[in-house]
């Protein structure tokens, strides 16, 4: 396989892990309805710091310390796990005080703690999403061709980080449009729940599956 086809088979297969639906395209959709932009694209930059992480850590052999550091690696996974729950409790509170007004009258929920906090959630949330861990770990470091030169992992982690704020900043900016905005706004207390169900789910499962 030449480095060409490597960079496309890596990309390729990263760009499929990024779209499918998790924990935190839920966050970074809920914050652009909910909140503001700013939070949104931070929340997606902290995702994509984890991402560039766990990629070069697969590049540069840190993802093989891992499986002899499980300790470590277990909480991360809890302090995650965690975070998510909480995460999730905090929705369902939020919940109780979602009332349906007009998006004209309706005033924009300020970021809490600002960006800065946004981008330090966005990488917790996937620093311990045990699916981007196995992802990293096991079909990423297949996909890299043995003995690959250092431009070629450096290349890589850019690509990776690169895709990623691509993606959520313009998920961020598809659920940050009036409509999405008002629509939300409408059915705030029932998306509330239900996000917060889903993530208190989540962390749940990371929690029992957690390698301590």
């Amino acid at each position: 396989m030449t480095y060409a086809l490597a960079l496309a088979a890596l990309a390729f297969a990263n760009l499929l892990g990024i779209i499918s639906p998790g924990p935190a395209f839920l966050m970074v959709s809920r914050a652009a309805a909910g909140r503001d932009l700013k939070t949104a694209i931070g929340l997606g930059a902290g995702v994509a710091i984890a991402a560039a992480s766990w990629a070069a850590a697969a590049c540069f052999g840190i993802a093989l310390l891992m499986t002899h550091f499980a300790a470590l690696y277990g909480a991360i996974q809890l302090a995650g796990g965690a975070y998510l729950i909480w995460l999730g409790i905090a929705a369902w509170r939020e919940s109780r005080n979602a009332v349906p007004t007009p998006a004209a009258t309706q005033p924009q929920t300020p970021p809490r703690g600002g960006v800065a906090r946004a981008v330090a959630t966005g990488a917790l949330i996937s620093f311990g999403n045990p699916k981007i861990v196995i992802f990293f770990s096991s079909i990423f470091v297949a996909l890299l061709p043995a003995h690959a030169p250092l431009w070629l992992r450096f290349a890589v982690v850019g690509i990776v980080a690169v895709q990623e704020v691509s993606w959520y900043t313009a998920v961020a900016f598809v659920f940050s449009r009036p409509r999405v905005q008002a629509a939300y706004r409408r059915a705030s207390k029932w998306i509330e729940r239900g996000l917060g169900t889903v993530l208190i789910g989540i962390g749940a499962r990371i929690l029992v599956g957690a390698r301590i």
